[in-house]
């Protein structure tokens, strides 16, 4: 937050990630926001699930500290968006004021895409704003970023560049924090396969 005094004057260039499995993540979200707001800084967030889980349990396990993360994934999916809503009400509160709100939504669960695709329009927050930006990985739902780009989102796509073995723990803990990910998948080779048919057989 120190390099966001120095950078966010103009516009948002520090982002934070909020990685929102951390039961003390949305407070630690609105601390940061009411420091920007506070100091008339532009705003940037990204928000992720997150997918250090066994980590985190079993650091605060051998400290005596007690589970740093939600009980269960239930509880992380409503803590992800209850945060992205509260973010967007704040744009839609902010509209006419001149201090810039954006973030990131960076997730591949659809029911997350599609609230949040819903609330902006219910908030009258136009896509062309580029005040909200979904994000995936590449080779990862990308049914749904090609859809709300042609739609006029903006998407954006993470890409791993490196050795197979730089690049699959990092691809490996995107999958996990996921859960949805493999029903996802599935989904997509059957659309992948039903757009296949359709251009052979017409």
């Amino acid at each position: 937050m120190a390099l966001s005094l120095v950078c966010n004057k103009s516009k948002a260039i520090v982002w934070n990630t909020t990685q929102c499995y951390l039961k003390k993540s949305f407070e630690a979200l609105q601390w940061e926001f009411n420091f920007a707001e506070k100091n008339n800084l532009h705003y940037g967030a990204k928000l992720v699930r997150g997918a250090y889980m066994v980590p985190e349990e079993n650091e605060a396990k051998s400290q005596g500290h007690p589970c740093p993360v939600h009980d269960g994934i239930q509880a992380t999916h409503n803590s992800y968006n209850s945060t992205a809503n509260w973010l967007l009400q704040k744009i839609r509160d902010n509209s006419n004021q001149g201090r810039q709100i954006r973030f990131v939504l960076a997730s591949h669960n659809q029911d997350s895409i599609k609230q949040a695709v819903e609330r902006m329009r219910s908030y009258g927050i136009p896509s062309e704003d580029r005040k909200v930006i979904l994000a995936q990985v590449y080779g990862m739902c990308d049914h749904i970023t090609y859809t709300l780009g042609q739609k006029g989102y903006p998407v954006y796509k993470s890409v791993a560049v490196g050795t197979i073995s730089e690049s699959l723990p990092y691809l490996s803990r995107r999958s996990h924090e996921n859960s949805s990910l493999i029903a996802n998948s599935r989904q997509e080779r059957q659309l992948l396969n039903s757009e296949l048919k359709y251009r052979i057989m017409g």
